[in-house]
């Protein structure tokens, strides 16, 4: 009994954990969501929680959706899948009379609705068997999780697919395949979608990004599932964006800090797939340099001076405009993060802010001038000159990691003719709090502008080999400050095979 109830108990946060995944996506200053409910009273069998647009999105095929309709069934352990006959067992979806199918079927008349049509969405942990009909004759697209009609209905009689034409069709009550097609159509199966734990480290990390604090998970209790669990108790189970806001600010839930102005589009570069998997729908426009590389590693065909930093350069030009506002994604290396801000200079005439990944979720990192210098930890500065004939100056910029070491070995080995290493660090040493916004980050990196514009006529004609370790946010910042640098030279550090410097991108 008691087990029942725990399981009972954690599929009913589950649905409330689903609820603020997608709220998460209406508070987005891009989001194209009108409203959405929890327990919705429209279709009863389908009402776990609905999504509203504003504008139809498409689905794969091109057709029209004003609406999804979710129904979330969450399981404890995984000793059972999806299979053909789960979706015609009431008891897969804990129903006591009608299936998942039967359920669809009779709210065809809403999800038909003219000018508002929808679909039927099943999300479970649960996924697809391999050795079920719905995979070995590849019933259920990957790509969206509908039935492939193409496959389902392949115009013969006694194949083993007709022979799962036929037990659908028995379980419905029709006779006709095309009234099959009919119920089947709006049918949306996501299967193996996150663990109970992972839907709420995830959605701790999408907080940050729409403006909701974060929640402590060293406590017990999650405000998110209670708040909803307390509306729903009030009646309110329907909410717009503005409405959610308010109530999320009356709980103290609300940060806003991170929220993009409405003047501001969402942009973004990614070269690493972690985390980063949904840009596409959290900006605008964006570039995926993903085929330049396997995982950190360049491929050997392509070049950082060529593909890359064209890549990045065309991306700007076509996509951010002169006089016009942007918040970058930069989930990419540093190298083309820097880059990045070397196009979008003072002088470019954009307006463009980095969105800083970190510990706590993603921040907008705005600088802001009227925020005093006191209260931040600056660089300790040491120049060392090494050979006066040398050609050239290395500079290393140690934030997260120690790497004057690794950069002299690196000269050494590469016979690289310097003058002198600048090497700007802090007094504590690096770690990953060293850098504590992003009014911080472009104090910090004014810094290093004014170091280096105060030397010497012939050093400022030398190039600048840049080495170091730090946030994206940062390294965008000096990018924007190093046209007055002349020639650039830039390095990503091998963390995981050689532990050593090997040289990217020469600017300009």
């Amino acid at each position: 009994m008691a087990d029942s109830i725990k399981a009972r108990n954690l599929g009913d946060e589950y649905q409330i954990l689903f609820f603020w995944l997608k709220a998460s996506d209406m508070l987005n200053d891009y989001s194209n969501i009108d409203k959405i409910s929890y327990e919705d009273s429209e279709i009863r069998s389908l009402d776990d929680v609905v999504v509203s647009y504003k504008k139809p999105i498409r689905d794969m095929s091109g057709k029209p959706i004003y609406k999804e309709y979710y129904q979330v069934k969450y399981h404890v352990d995984y000793r059972d899948n999806i299979t053909a006959d789960n979706l015609m067992d009431p008891k897969f979806i804990n129903a006591s009379k009608y299936s998942f199918l039967e359920k669809v079927k009779e709210a065809l008349p809403i999800l038909n609705k003219s000018n508002q049509t929808g679909v039927a969405i099943l999300v479970t942990p649960w996924s697809i068997h391999p050795d079920d009909d719905l995979a070995k004759l590849k019933i259920i697209d990957t790509k969206a999780g509908n039935f492939r009609e193409e496959n389902l209905f392949d115009g013969k009689k006694k194949s083993f697919v007709a022979k799962l034409r036929n037990k659908l069709k028995a379980h419905l009550g029709v006779t006709q395949d095309a009234e099959l097609g009919e119920i089947l159509k709006p049918i949306r199966i996501w299967g193996g979608f996150s663990q109970y734990e992972m839907l709420v480290r995830n959605l701790n990390v999408q907080f940050s990004s729409v403006g909701l604090k974060p929640f402590d998970m060293s406590q017990r209790i999650n405000p998110y599932v209670s708040l909803l669990q307390r509306l729903f108790q009030e009646g309110i189970t329907t909410f717009n964006k503005e409405e959610l806001i308010n109530i999320c600010k009356e709980e103290g839930l609300w940060s806003g800090h991170n929220i993009m102005k409405a003047e501001e589009n969402p942009v973004g570069i990614r070269s690493f797939l972690r985390r980063a998997e949904n840009m596409e729908n959290d900006t605008s426009a964006m570039t995926c340099l993903l085929d330049y590389f396997n995982g950190r590693y360049l491929k050997d065909k392509y070049r950082w001076d060529e593909e890359v930093k064209g890549a990045t350069e065309s991306f700007i030009r076509e996509h951010l405009n002169e006089g016009h506002s942007y918040c970058i994604y930069l989930d990419t290396h540093s190298s083309v993060a820097f880059t990045a801000g070397f196009f979008l200079d003072s002088k470019s005439g954009v307006k463009v802010v980095p969105i800083q990944k970190g510990l706590s979720g993603r921040e907008i990192w705005r600088p802001n001038s009227n925020v005093s210098k006191e209260q931040y930890t600056f660089w300790k500065v040491e120049h060392e000159i090494i050979n006066e004939n040398g050609n050239d100056i290395v500079i290393v910029i140690e934030m997260t990691h120690h790497a004057i070491d690794d950069v002299e070995e690196f000269i050494s080995s590469n016979d690289l003719s310097v003058k002198a290493i600048i090497r700007f660090h802090f007094e504590d040493g690096p770690s990953f709090s060293s850098i504590q916004d992003g009014i911080h980050a472009r104090y910090l990196a004014n810094d290093i502008s004014l170091k280096l514009n105060r030397l010497s006529k012939e050093d400022k004609k030398r190039r600048y080999h840049i080495f170091g370790s730090g946030p994206n946010g940062f390294w965008f910042f000096l990018g924007q400050l190093s046209r007055s640098f002349g020639l650039v030279t830039l390095y990503e550090y091998d963390f995981e095979i050689s532990k050593e410097y090997y040289e990217t991108i020469n600017l300009p």
